[in-house]
């Protein structure tokens, strides 16, 4: 079977270039920032032999740092639905293999309860429809009884722009912010948006909350059988990360939008944006800042 990466591209919000994967390490230093661990702690460093996934690895940063900090009896494989970003295989720990995968196709034997943690981040950018029903039965399937999931993502709906003061216009960032989700849309990407078929099961949730499957995010896994161990909602950046946390949505608003216009913009459209990038480049050069909530779920799954 050969390499989907052509096809799978023209899905992908993102270009899988070097300097996305520039912009993925810079975000997984925000979220170790954030979160103060690679791994949740509650997953036992002095057993052997655990078998970690990261699906959605992207270039495998994440599984990198964790070989770091992990036991070299611990397996920790990385699927992907594209190559494209995966380090070369000579420059690997002998513990750690990539391989493509599409966490959204059934699951394969072999793969069926095979893991004992399963890691997943930023997977708000290719659910489609509002609806990661598929995606959460899947990894249900691909975790031990007992095992442990960590899903670390973004909140798309609280993308804001902020002044340092009153003063300072944010009026080209608040534009921009804009122009983005509804460019998305064209790609049938609501983010956390959407009806699934699980939400409507949820009942935990309030009314208004319903078509929010991040917001919800526990009481969906808890549909499969996981059970929400810690969650997490990160609402505004410190000072140490202002910064780098602008950087990072000011690269991908960039990096996604021609991806965007360069599979259907109308006339002038690119001009336009490149327009508009640069006043927001001068926005924050002036001090105003961008910033998405960063929302982390630990859970594990019944059945010991």
């Amino acid at each position: 079977m050969g390499d989907k990466s052509t096809s799978v591209q023209e899905e992908y919000i993102h270009p899988r270039s070097y300097r996305d994967s520039a912009r993925l390490h810079m975000q997984h230093w925000i979220w170790n920032n954030l979160l103060g661990y690679c791994l949740h702690p509650s997953v036992p460093k002095d057993q052997a032999n655990i078998k970690v996934a990261d699906v959605a690895c992207g270039n495998a940063v994440w599984l990198l740092d964790l070989a770091s900090n992990c036991p070299s009896s611990w397996s920790l494989t990385g699927f992907d639905v594209s190559t494209a970003q995966f380090p070369h295989a000579a420059y690997l720990p002998s513990n750690v293999s990539l391989k493509r995968f599409d966490a959204f196709e059934p699951v394969t034997p072999e793969l069926v309860e095979a893991f004992d943690v399963i890691h997943l981040r930023a997977l708000c950018v290719v659910v489609k429809g509002g609806d990661p029903s598929v995606l959460i039965e899947n990894v249900a399937k691909m975790l031990k009884p007992g095992g442990y999931i960590q899903w670390d993502d973004f909140d798309p709906d609280t993308f804001i722009a902020y002044s340092p003061s009153g003063s300072i216009s944010k009026t080209s960032s608040d534009e921009i912010i804009k122009t983005w989700a509804n460019s998305a849309k064209q790609l049938n990407l609501n983010f956390g948006y959407g009806e699934p078929s699980l939400l409507e099961e949820a009942q935990c949730c309030t009314s208004n909350l319903l078509d929010r499957w991040l917001s919800t995010l526990p009481s969906l896994l808890e549909k499969v059988g996981i059970f929400t161990l810690q969650k997490h909602r990160f609402s505004s950046p410190s000072s140490k990360l202002r910064k780098a946390a602008t950087d990072n949505w000011m690269m991908a608003l960039e990096e996604t939008m021609f991806v965007i216009l360069n599979r259907g913009g109308e006339e002038g459209e690119k001009e336009r944006f490149r327009k508009l990038l640069a006043e927001t480049v001068e926005d924050t050069k002036a001090g105003v800042g961008m910033w998405i909530d960063f929302l982390s779920v630990m859970g594990r799954k019944g059945g010991l």
